[in-house]
């Protein structure tokens, strides 16, 4: 694992060090943080330094002051201008991007992987916390009291130009490990919208090339075929559902040839467990067999990732989609065309566990399933485990 900048994703050079004024110098726009943003972004004076070309032993300056107005510093991205935690640098990171269409439940599926990944490593003794206080309160304003406290439908995630965009800010928390040892676990959402129409300026999207992976949300309700086999199942759907055809397609073009894994996540699986009360002789034979992978959840509490289970699911999942007729999704991120295939897993999770009534979560209240598996693999892949 290496050290990453929590916005841009970019691993951060041991060599190249910046700094923005913390003192009286006036701010001034700042083309690289607002490019890397999605939005116009003020900052005052920066410095930085590299390393001479003829040092062996090279200690960088910690905290030199502004050169201008001799005032303090604090370092920042070289790349981005993100302001960095104090100490960033001394903890390795995993940088882990989202993306999916809209209405796919990406929000609503960081609000539940944030708790269950808190009660995961306290059950093993471990602890999860949040970084910084902007991570704490990003996640308790817009995941955590919508979902849980108000228990209703979360908000769009809003577009990235938009000046308060909550999402251009990741949520950082610190994963402490058995014997002390800290990673950082950065994770970025990102609006359906940003993906299924990108700005002609998609700097903003960089971080996506530079993340340890992408987990793409896949609704299977977004298939014709099923939302029309289950029309007198499902509740009719208010929000308007992104096409995630063009988000897939314009996810891998930002990709472009970076070795990036991505993780296919069959989103809101409560919905694909309805086709058992289809007529539909085919579904129903499918989704009520009883010893399929993605007919149980092995538990929430299990540290580690299990990689027969999860190796058993992710034919499951490839072969419900090719049975959804969409095998755009599957050869994707596996074209027989091209001999280097992207490394990539399918899941099937649900994040509510039984659909929501009007704008209110169901009754039975919170039920997740396998929503820990991506993450599993994702810190299995770096890894933490």
């Amino acid at each position: 694992m290496s050290v990453k900048c929590p916005r841009c994703f970019r691993s951060l050079d041991l060599d190249v060090f910046a700094w923005q004024c913390a003192g009286s110098c006036a701010s001034a726009p700042d083309p690289a943080a607002s490019a890397h943003s999605g939005t116009p972004v003020q900052g005052r004076y920066k410095h930085g330094v590299k390393r001479p070309g003829d040092a062996r032993r090279w200690v960088p300056p910690v905290e030199p002051p502004c050169p201008r107005c001799k005032g303090p510093s604090q370092e920042i991205c070289p790349h981005c201008h993100y302001l960095l935690l104090p100490r960033w640098r001394t903890t390795p990171t995993v940088a882990l991007a989202l993306a999916g269409a809209r209405a796919t439940g990406k929000s609503v599926y960081i609000a539940v992987v944030v708790k269950q990944l808190e009660q995961l490593f306290i059950s093993a003794g471990l602890s999860v916390l949040f970084a910084d206080a902007r991570s704490r309160r990003s996640y308790e304003e817009h995941y955590e009291k919508p979902l849980y406290e108000a228990r209703g439908i979360m908000a769009p995630t809003v577009a990235a130009e938009v000046a308060d965009a909550y999402q251009r800010d990741p949520i950082i928390l610190t994963l402490v490990g058995p014997r002390g040892q800290a990673t950082n676990l950065v994770i970025r959402d990102v609006a359906g919208e940003d993906l299924e129409n990108p700005a002609q300026d998609d700097t903003y999207l960089d971080y996506f090339r530079h993340a340890d992976a992408v987990l793409f949300m896949f609704d299977p309700s977004a298939v014709g075929e099923i939302r029309e086999l289950l029309k007198d199942y499902l509740p009719r759907q208010d929000r308007e559902v992104g096409d995630p055809r063009r988000v897939l397609e314009n996810l891998l073009r930002q990709l472009g040839d970076a070795p990036v894994p991505v993780g296919m996540v069959l989103s809101k699986f409560d919905t694909m467990q309805e086709l058992s009360k289809v007529e539909d002789h085919r579904w129903r034979r499918v989704m009520s067999n009883a010893g399929a992978a993605f007919a149980r959840d092995p538990g929430a509490l299990r540290m580690g990732f299990d990689r027969g289970d999860a190796d058993l699911l992710h034919e499951e999942v490839r072969s419900l989609l090719m049975l959804l007729q969409a095998e755009r999704f599957t050869s994707a991120l596996a074209p027989a065309h091209q001999k280097r295939v992207r490394e990539h897993r399918f899941f099937s999770v649900s994040a509510l566990g039984d659909s929501v009534v009007g704008d209110k979560l169901h009754p039975r209240g919170i039920a997740p399933f396998r929503c820990l598996d991506p993450v599993r693999w994702v810190l299995d892949r770096a890894g933490v485990f």
